[in-house]
């Protein structure tokens, strides 16, 4: 796997449609050719009305684009929503979001691995603590994605 510091930077909007078409089952080179030839399907994610952003970054940056796609990226800046919308769409679950000042947060249960993926997509400013000790019989646990604080 690729270190976070050499990952490229992507929009957390680009990277919420990228996943939306992984989530639709396709490989890594069915996403790259399928996006240079205009024939992505159609959005599954209710969020998402149009994969016409990779379309955009694909001509615009292809090397880039490439590089999200196959070795990972992380995110320039990440807002709470976008953190809740990614963590559904990657994993399926139900997060939760917290806006209280001193509280803010997203909520939710992950496995390990899922904990893993996520930690090196997330932008410089937050972080993944883990709440309580207790796991789940599918081996999930509760964590909290987080703003660092000094």
């Amino acid at each position: 796997m690729t270190e976070t510091a050499e990952r490229v930077r992507l929009s957390q909007w680009d990277a919420i449609v990228l996943e939306s078409v992984r989530a639709l089952g396709l490989t890594d080179e069915e996403i790259l050719r399928r996006t240079a030839e205009g024939t992505l399907p159609e959005p599954q994610e209710e969020a998402i009305s149009s994969f016409e952003p990779l379309r955009v970054l694909q001509a615009e940056q292809p090397e880039l684009f490439e590089q999200a796609v196959t070795a990972g990226y992380r995110i320039k800046y990440n807002t709470l929503g976008g953190i809740n919308t990614w963590i559904r769409i990657v994993f399926g679950r139900t997060p939760e979001i917290e806006r209280g000042e001193g509280i803010e947060g997203v909520s939710a249960e992950l496995t390990p691995e899922e904990r893993d993926r996520l930690a090196p997509v997330l932008s410089i400013g937050w972080t993944i603590e883990r709440q309580g000790t207790e796991e789940d019989s599918l081996g999930t646990a509760s964590y909290r994605v987080v703003p660092v604080r000094s």
